[in-house]
């Protein structure tokens, strides 16, 4: 598959996120892909995404830059904080903390490597610290 053909699998996978569709962007996923260096099976992120879907997380995709079998996405990722994960996302910020009601938006940047229309491989880079901030976890300088 060629670099645009990859770059449809990544942009369907925020499609399914964004609609709430987990089946659909588990299925996006080859068996023994990695995330985060881990490998994950699909009842894993099955969990993850219905934790995702719980924060009522978005994603706007901006740039989307891909070469061989790499695609590298800058998201601004939006969510509420309306309810605790059922398992730790983003970093576990929102692990045994109650909910908020606040919302948040910060920047991601993620790479997924596509093999055979298939996500093989997945790092991000996420803006925790703003999420944490902005639902009221962590108090910004400014405000002490």
């Amino acid at each position: 598959m060629g670099t645009d053909e990859n770059k449809d699998v990544v942009r369907r996978q925020f499609e399914c996120l964004n609609a709430g569709n987990v089946a659909g962007a588990t299925a996006l996923w080859a068996p023994g892909a990695l995330n985060h260096g881990r490998k994950v099976d699909p009842a894993g992120l099955s969990k993850l995404y219905e934790s995702l879907n719980q924060l009522q997380e978005r994603h706007v995709l901006h740039e989307m830059i891909a070469e061989g079998d790499w695609v590298a996405v800058r998201t601004t990722c939006s969510g509420v904080h309306a309810s605790t994960p059922r398992i730790p996302v983003n970093s576990g910020i929102f692990k045994d903390v109650s909910p908020t009601g606040r919302a948040y938006q910060v920047q991601h940047m993620h790479m997924f490597k596509v093999i055979n229309g298939q996500i093989t491989e997945h790092w991000a880079n996420r803006d925790d610290l703003g999420a944490a901030t902005q639902v009221g976890f962590v108090l910004h300088p400014s405000s002490t």
